[in-house]
């Protein structure tokens, strides 16, 4: 049986998205390959799980005095712990959290190692996971998928960088990054869009596997309507970026007062989000503490509990980038409730409500109060406006769709 060993930068305990799309990745290749899942941790390890052909292989980040530094720095100086991966990457080469000398170093020690014939599979972000899978390349002469969920030097700015952040990241990575291109035996991108990014003589060696949602963790069966009161929910993290437009914000506030409406019956949350002081400060500046519940991040389980009764969902737009398309949207499409872009990306997002008639695109302060003021209204009155999908739509938009695309790839090479 051919071996496929998938890496994750991340681990369990970050809750982040890009873990549980490779876990579940890992999950479907298994019921046809035998599956190794390699994934960092910060805590300490505990023994993987096994199932019948996935074994999950977690493993320890170094935990030392730069380390230390860092998750200090980040939590007072964000920008200073920015620096400190710049700095660190010009002397060493490496990402602070790194896997690759603990990776190299299990395989030393263990009988599991990869051979000619099997397939590593690792995904950006982050840069360090490509650099590992060129490493294991060059050592076991196994073939290289490198999957790009965010465009890496060949695009727009990441969502969480800065403009002087991502010019340097992409001078000191370009040559690294051409150097894993060129190493790959496939690759692999979540849209058109972001494929379009890379460079024209390695178009043919690109195939699009798209986000979806988990089919394996939402119950359909579950979602109704809170009559009490209409929730407007936001899931996962929130950038800088998408702070820089507060059109959203006036607009909620304006509507509360113009409409008169009370705390008890309207609210703002979010679902998950990262820490953004940012953010606290947006909402305190427009009066709105009454009206926002802010939930850190939690098991995806947890989270899609929070959504199963919310009125509507909400973007917001990640600056200038038309290109981002995350996988929140596909949850929300599966959660069957109305979308609202408060102002348009002109993008993906933007296309993604159309196409699948999922709800309001707006672009001033005037419509986003329209909009919920009627959505609110109608919901008050017991006729609350639900997005159907069918069983053909539903099963596009899930994980499982794109999942059997990257199956038949994996058999192909």
């Amino acid at each position: 049986m051919k071996r496929i060993f998938v890496f994750s930068y991340h681990g369990k305990e970050t809750y982040h998205t890009g873990y549980y799309r490779l876990l579940s990745l890992a999950n479907t290749l298994a019921e046809n390959f035998e599956v190794y899942f390699i994934h960092g941790n910060i805590n300490e390890v505990k023994k993987g799980e096994n199932k019948e052909n996935l074994i999950e292989i977690p493993l320890l980040y170094r935990n030392g005095i730069l380390q230390k530094v860092y998750a200090f720095l980040k939590k007072k100086s964000p920008y200073s712990a920015k620096l400190l991966v710049i700095i660190n990457y010009l002397f060493t080469k490496r990402e602070i959290f790194d896997l690759q000398k603990e990776t190299l170093f299990y395989f030393n020690k263990s009988e599991i190692k990869p051979a000619k014939d099997d397939i590593i599979f690792t995904s950006f972000p982050s840069l360090s996971a490509h650099n590992l899978g060129y490493e294991l390349k060059k050592k076991y002469h196994s073939k290289l998928v490198l999957e790009y969920r965010d465009p890496g030097v060949f695009g727009y700015n990441l969502i969480y960088e800065n403009e002087w952040m991502s010019r340097v990241r992409k001078s000191f990575l370009k040559k690294q990054e051409i150097r894993n291109l060129e190493s790959a035996d496939l690759l692999l991108t979540i849209s058109d869009s972001i494929k379009k990014f890379f460079p024209e003589r390695y178009y043919n060696n690109v195939h699009v596997v798209g986000n979806g949602f988990n089919n394996h963790k939402i119950d359909i069966s579950l979602i109704r309507d809170n009559k009490q009161k209409f929730i407007l929910s936001y899931l996962g993290s929130i950038y800088s970026s998408q702070l820089e437009d507060l059109t959203f914000f006036e607009a909620v506030k304006d509507f509360t007062v113009k409409y008169k409406v009370s705390p008890d019956r309207f609210l703002l949350k979010f679902i998950g989000i990262n820490d953004v002081p940012v953010l606290n400060k947006i909402i305190t500046r427009f009066g709105l503490e009454n009206y926002t519940s802010i939930l850190a991040k939690m098991p995806i389980e947890k989270a899609y509990d929070e959504l199963y009764d919310s009125s509507m969902f909400f973007h917001l737009k990640y600056g200038n980038r038309k290109e981002v398309i995350t996988t929140k949207q596909y949850e929300y499409l599966a959660f069957q409730k109305p979308i609202l872009l408060p102002v348009s990306d002109d993008g993906d997002i933007a296309e993604s409500i159309k196409k699948y008639n999922a709800g309001y695109i707006c672009n001033h302060k005037k419509e986003i109060i329209e909009v919920l003021h009627i959505s609110f209204k109608n919901h008050l009155e017991g006729k609350p406006l639900k997005i159907n999908h069918t069983a053909e739509e539903l099963y596009e938009l899930s994980r499982q769709s794109q999942e059997e695309k990257l199956v038949n790839l994996m058999n192909e090479l």
